[in-house]
């Protein structure tokens, strides 16, 4: 790699992430690169959902919905709020080419657009788990530093 020009900004919309959008809308003004911010929605809390009240009492706004309306719901909210607060962050001046939802696995699907879009570097925000925790519940960043084509940029 001589130059960075393609960065995925990965985001789920929390500080660390938007952290991370600062770090990326520096990098993007310092080089010339473009962003695609990407975040990735899980579909096992839309499956949780679309079981209703009886199976997970917290999902009783979405009980009556199905899973693809479940979907786009999330969606949308994502591109009101989410992705607007993102690009927000990444700054004035910052080349924003692409604002991506996916679904599925979060890393695995982090890694697979970087690859398929060629991206130079992956930039995602971490949370800083302790050793233990890190173990019990694993870590986005850990599994987008283990399995990307190209080099991962963790901003905390």
């Amino acid at each position: 790699m001589e130059t960075i020009t393609h960065i995925l900004l990965a985001t789920d919309g929390s500080d660390h992430a938007l952290h991370a959008a600062r770090f990326a809308g520096m990098l993007s003004r310092s080089t010339g690169a473009r962003i695609s911010i990407v975040t990735v929605h899980n579909d096992d809390a839309v499956m949780l959902n679309a079981m209703g009240p009886a199976i997970w009492p917290a999902t009783v706004p979405y009980a009556s919905m199905t899973a693809d309306e479940i979907r786009e719901n999330v969606e949308s909210a994502a591109s009101e709020s989410l992705l607007p607060e993102t690009r927000k962050a990444c700054g004035e001046g910052a080349h924003i080419d692409a604002e991506v939802q996916l679904w599925g696995q979060v890393a695995e699907r982090i890694c697979e657009y970087a690859d398929e879009q060629r991206c130079d570097l992956i930039v995602l925000g971490t949370r800083g788990q302790s050793n233990f925790s890190r173990l019990l519940l694993g870590s986005v960043s850990t599994q987008v530093t283990s399995h990307a084509h190209c080099p991962v940029t963790l901003v905390r």
